[in-house]
Protein backbone atom coordinates (compact mmCIF):
# COMPACT_ATOMS: atom_id res chain seq x y z
CA UNK A 1 0.00 0.00 0.00
CA UNK A 2 1.14 3.91 -0.52
CA UNK A 3 2.90 5.89 1.58
CA UNK A 4 1.95 9.22 3.53
CA UNK A 5 3.83 11.69 4.95
CA UNK A 6 2.03 11.90 8.18
CA UNK A 7 1.56 14.22 11.35
CA UNK A 8 -0.45 14.30 14.38
CA UNK A 9 -1.87 17.58 15.32
CA UNK A 10 -4.12 19.97 17.06
CA UNK A 11 -5.63 22.42 14.41
CA UNK A 12 -5.81 26.56 15.19
CA UNK A 13 -8.62 28.87 15.01
CA UNK A 14 -8.60 31.23 12.34
CA UNK A 15 -8.91 34.17 14.54
CA UNK A 16 -5.25 32.66 16.40
CA UNK A 17 -4.37 32.11 12.49
CA UNK A 18 -5.38 35.98 11.92
CA UNK A 19 -3.09 37.55 14.68
CA UNK A 20 0.15 35.47 13.38
CA UNK A 21 -0.80 36.65 10.16
CA UNK A 22 -0.20 40.12 11.37
CA UNK A 23 3.26 39.04 13.08
CA UNK A 24 4.04 37.65 9.66
CA UNK A 25 3.31 40.93 7.90
CA UNK A 26 5.42 42.70 10.50
CA UNK A 27 8.17 40.82 10.40
CA UNK A 28 8.17 40.71 6.53
CA UNK A 29 9.22 44.17 6.66
CA UNK A 30 12.61 43.76 7.54
CA UNK A 31 13.29 41.76 3.81
CA UNK A 32 14.85 38.38 5.52
CA UNK A 33 15.61 35.41 3.58
CA UNK A 34 12.20 33.42 5.42
CA UNK A 35 10.03 30.60 4.16
CA UNK A 36 7.13 31.63 5.92
CA UNK A 37 4.10 29.48 6.91
CA UNK A 38 1.14 29.91 5.04
CA UNK A 39 -1.27 31.28 7.90
CA UNK A 40 -3.88 28.38 6.85
CA UNK A 41 -1.35 25.83 7.56
CA UNK A 42 -0.25 26.61 10.69
CA UNK A 43 -1.00 23.92 13.47
CA UNK A 44 0.73 22.59 17.28
CA UNK A 45 2.17 19.44 16.05
CA UNK A 46 1.99 16.68 18.44
CA UNK A 47 4.06 14.35 16.96
CA UNK A 48 5.37 13.91 12.87
CA UNK A 49 5.29 10.26 11.79
CA UNK A 50 7.49 10.67 8.47
CA UNK A 51 5.91 8.45 5.31
CA UNK A 52 3.46 5.79 6.82
CA UNK A 53 1.95 2.65 5.06
CA UNK A 54 -1.99 4.16 4.87
CA UNK A 55 -2.50 0.64 6.37
CA UNK A 56 -1.22 2.10 9.58
CA UNK A 57 -3.51 4.90 10.07
CA UNK A 58 -6.43 3.06 11.80
CA UNK A 59 -3.79 1.75 14.26
CA UNK A 60 -2.36 5.51 14.87
CA UNK A 61 -6.05 6.64 15.37
CA UNK A 62 -6.54 3.92 17.83
CA UNK A 63 -3.44 4.79 20.02
CA UNK A 64 -4.77 8.41 20.12
CA UNK A 65 -8.41 7.53 20.74
CA UNK A 66 -6.64 5.67 24.24
CA UNK A 67 -4.79 8.44 24.75
CA UNK A 68 -7.40 11.33 24.68
CA UNK A 69 -10.60 8.90 26.06
CA UNK A 70 -11.24 10.26 29.60
CA UNK A 71 -9.99 13.31 28.33
CA UNK A 72 -12.04 16.76 28.38
CA UNK A 73 -11.38 19.62 26.32
CA UNK A 74 -9.50 22.10 27.92
CA UNK A 75 -7.22 25.21 26.23
CA UNK A 76 -4.04 26.82 25.44
CA UNK A 77 -3.10 30.55 25.47
CA UNK A 78 -0.83 31.17 22.52
CA UNK A 79 1.84 34.16 23.45
CA UNK A 80 5.36 35.17 22.27
CA UNK A 81 7.43 35.19 19.27
CA UNK A 82 10.64 33.14 19.79
CA UNK A 83 13.16 31.37 17.84
CA UNK A 84 14.92 27.98 17.55
CA UNK A 85 17.70 27.24 18.35
CA UNK A 86 17.68 30.67 20.04
CA UNK A 87 16.64 33.95 19.10
CA UNK A 88 19.98 35.33 18.62
CA UNK A 89 20.82 32.32 15.76
CA UNK A 90 17.44 32.06 14.55
CA UNK A 91 16.52 28.75 12.35
CA UNK A 92 13.05 28.27 12.87
CA UNK A 93 10.43 31.31 14.10
CA UNK A 94 7.57 30.15 16.12
CA UNK A 95 4.77 31.49 18.14
CA UNK A 96 4.64 29.86 21.89
CA UNK A 97 2.10 28.20 23.54
CA UNK A 98 1.92 28.81 27.92
CA UNK A 99 3.07 26.62 30.08
CA UNK A 100 0.42 23.71 30.04
CA UNK A 101 0.28 20.02 31.44
CA UNK A 102 -2.24 18.16 29.46
CA UNK A 103 -0.84 19.32 25.98
CA UNK A 104 2.41 17.91 27.08
CA UNK A 105 1.26 15.30 28.73
CA UNK A 106 -1.04 14.18 25.81
CA UNK A 107 2.30 14.46 23.37
CA UNK A 108 4.16 12.18 25.59
CA UNK A 109 1.88 9.63 25.48
CA UNK A 110 1.05 9.44 21.82
CA UNK A 111 4.92 9.22 21.72
CA UNK A 112 4.66 6.14 23.90
CA UNK A 113 2.28 4.42 22.40
CA UNK A 114 3.33 5.06 18.85
CA UNK A 115 6.75 3.91 20.03
CA UNK A 116 4.95 0.20 20.31
CA UNK A 117 3.97 -0.09 16.67
CA UNK A 118 7.59 0.87 15.74
CA UNK A 119 7.61 4.57 15.66
CA UNK A 120 10.44 5.89 17.33
CA UNK A 121 10.39 8.00 20.69
CA UNK A 122 11.43 11.55 20.55
CA UNK A 123 14.65 12.45 21.61
CA UNK A 124 14.10 15.54 22.70
CA UNK A 125 11.46 16.95 25.16
CA UNK A 126 7.93 18.31 23.35
CA UNK A 127 7.81 22.25 23.59
CA UNK A 128 4.30 23.33 22.34
CA UNK A 129 4.95 25.59 19.58
CA UNK A 130 3.52 26.94 15.75
CA UNK A 131 5.98 27.38 13.30
CA UNK A 132 5.78 30.51 11.43
CA UNK A 133 8.96 30.55 9.41
CA UNK A 134 12.02 29.03 8.53
CA UNK A 135 15.07 31.30 8.55
CA UNK A 136 16.99 30.45 4.60
CA UNK A 137 19.93 32.68 6.16
CA UNK A 138 21.74 34.86 8.73
CA UNK A 139 19.23 37.49 9.81
CA UNK A 140 20.00 41.41 10.12
CA UNK A 141 20.79 42.75 13.97
CA UNK A 142 17.30 44.96 13.56
CA UNK A 143 15.39 42.03 12.83
CA UNK A 144 16.75 40.31 15.60
CA UNK A 145 15.98 43.04 17.86
CA UNK A 146 12.70 43.41 16.55
CA UNK A 147 12.03 39.81 16.72
CA UNK A 148 13.43 40.06 20.65
CA UNK A 149 11.22 42.41 21.47
CA UNK A 150 8.03 41.53 19.92
CA UNK A 151 4.93 41.80 22.16
CA UNK A 152 2.41 39.35 20.95
CA UNK A 153 -1.07 37.89 22.71
CA UNK A 154 -2.27 35.56 20.01
CA UNK A 155 -5.61 34.54 21.88
CA UNK A 156 -6.49 31.04 22.93
CA UNK A 157 -6.97 27.82 21.06
CA UNK A 158 -9.56 25.31 22.12
CA UNK A 159 -8.08 21.45 22.20
CA UNK A 160 -11.35 19.76 21.87
CA UNK A 161 -9.71 16.83 19.01
CA UNK A 162 -6.55 15.61 17.86
CA UNK A 163 -6.03 15.28 13.87
CA UNK A 164 -4.10 12.79 11.76
CA UNK A 165 -2.97 15.19 8.91
CA UNK A 166 -1.47 13.55 5.42
CA UNK A 167 1.03 16.00 4.13
CA UNK A 168 1.42 16.51 0.49
CA UNK A 169 4.58 18.82 -0.54
CA UNK A 170 3.92 20.74 -3.51
CA UNK A 171 5.78 23.24 -5.21
CA UNK A 172 3.65 26.16 -3.95
CA UNK A 173 3.71 24.58 -0.35
CA UNK A 174 2.51 22.00 1.68
CA UNK A 175 -1.42 20.90 1.27
CA UNK A 176 -3.06 18.96 4.02
CA UNK A 177 -5.85 16.59 4.46
CA UNK A 178 -7.39 15.44 7.79
CA UNK A 179 -7.20 11.72 7.53
CA UNK A 180 -9.07 11.59 11.10
CA UNK A 181 -10.23 13.26 13.75
CA UNK A 182 -10.08 11.87 17.49
CA UNK A 183 -12.89 13.82 19.34
CA UNK A 184 -11.86 14.60 23.77
CA UNK A 185 -15.13 13.53 25.35
CA UNK A 186 -13.90 13.16 28.81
Amino acid sequence: MAEIRTFIAVEIPDSVRDRIAKVQAELKKHKERISWTKPGNIHLTLKFLGNVDEEKIPAISEIIQEVVKDRKPFSLNVREVGAFPNVSRPRVLWVGIDDNPEIVEIADRIDEGLSQIVFPKEKRKFSPHLTIGRVKSRTGKQFLQNLQNFDFDGGKVDVNEIVVVKSDLKPTGAVYTYLKKIRLQG
